[in-house]
């Protein structure tokens, strides 16, 4: 699912490009949640009918969009699948399919390269996180990506019944529970360090009646406690969905105050005259540098212009020609190649919705790692 778009890694599919600046690359997302069956034909007909007058991008086109549609009905739907996302060239002999377990808008694309955007966006929209459910002798610790739970360990121990107390002084019987219930929590904190790393996860939540939830933040390493993002009052027997939802709900909650609080600082920056960049030469010449650190996109904004893929220079408008090596120069999104650079140098993406600020400086902004 997502998580294998990650493992895959985002950073790697905006490396790739022709360099012919060529239109030679199919991106396609597919919402099997609201099956459109004439969508990739009706793309594929003004797809070909503008791609007619270059026959070899024509034939590649054609060779592509077979290869991926032997891919889509050979392929059997998994349980939970909301989404497909390809990425293919049949000229590059390149072909990658992801199955995602969230809807995603019925996109194609025919590009220079593959078109990432969607997925970043989902990526940073949808982080995996760590769900931990216990009382006093049952766990359940689980992996969210993508709104569906990907892998969960259950630990239970029979603390309730171990000891009879029968002769034994109250203060005796106290002891030897409290120790059952210490070594039960510390097997949960393994458990949690070993699930965790496993899966990347990057925050936690940790859910349950009672004081159990307490007592296992004194068991957990300091870097499970760092990630730690919420405790939540539930009951243990709670349907897994439930307590999905509700851990989901406390995610997306931090993430939008942390990008209210990242566009405060970038404002802050800019009236300090410090470490951010706005306006839209500003932050292509600095982005292709790898000098920033977050990127903030307003969502859904895009800028048709240009881009030299000999040279890599790209700006928005209409050229003929690069203008610094006098290349052949390709239509692109200039806000989908601004992601592309920072996915390449390794800078964090947020999206951020109907932000006036953002609007103002022209739908992109950056916080830096260093001064200009």
């Amino acid at each position: 699912m997502l998580s294998d778009l990650k493992e895959i890694g985002i950073k790697n599919l905006s490396e790739i490009y022709d360099l012919k600046s060529r239109e030679s690359f199919v991106s396609l997302y597919i919402n099997l949640e609201k099956t459109n069956e004439r969508f990739i034909e009706k793309r594929k007909k003004a797809c070909r009918s503008v791609l007619k007058g270059n026959s070899e991008l024509t034939e590649n086109f054609d060779k592509t969009m077979q290869t991926i549609e032997k891919y889509l009905v050979t392929n059997d739907r998994e349980e939970g699948q909301k989404g497909h996302v390809i990425f293919a060239s049949n000229e590059h002999d390149f072909f990658k399919a992801f199955k995602l377990g969230l809807p995603i808008e019925d996109l194609m694309v025919v590009a220079t390269s593959p078109y990432i955007r969607p997925v970043a966006r989902l990526i940073e929209d949808y982080e995996t996180f760590g769900l931990v459910v216990l009382d006093s002798h049952r766990a359940r610790i689980y992996v969210v990506s993508s709104g569906k739970i990907e892998d969960k360990n259950r630990i239970a121990k029979d603390i309730m019944n171990k000891h009879k107390k029968g002769g034994m002084s109250q203060a005796r019987f106290q002891r030897l529970r409290q120790g059952e219930i210490e070594h039960f929590l510390k097997e949960v904190s393994e458990g949690m360090v070993k699930l965790f790393s496993k899966d990347n996860v990057v925050k936690i939540i940790i859910a349950g009646p009672g004081e159990a939830k307490i007592l296992l933040l004194d068991f957990l390493p300091n870097e499970l406690k760092g990630l730690l993002l919420d405790l939540i009052d539930a009951d243990f027997d709670e349907a897994d969905g439930c307590l999905v939802s509700k851990a989901e709900e406390a995610v997306r909650k931090d993430e939008k105050e942390t990008v209210s609080k990242d566009v405060a600082r970038l404002k802050e920056e800019i009236l300090k005259h410090s470490l951010a960049v706005y306006g839209l030469n500003e932050v292509i010449d600095t982005v292709k540098n790898g000098q920033i650190e977050l990127l903030l996109v307003s969502r859904g904004d895009k800028l048709s212009g240009w881009i030299c893929e000999k040279c890599q220079l790209f700006d928005s408008g209409i050229k003929d020609k690069c203008p610094n090596c006098s290349g052949k120069v390709a239509e692109v999104d200039v806000i989908e190649k601004i992601i592309d650079f920072a996915k390449r140098t390794g800078a964090k993406i947020e999206f951020v919705d109907d932000n006036p600020i953002l609007q103002d400086l022209g739908g992109v902004g950056g916080l830096l790692r260093f001064n200009l």
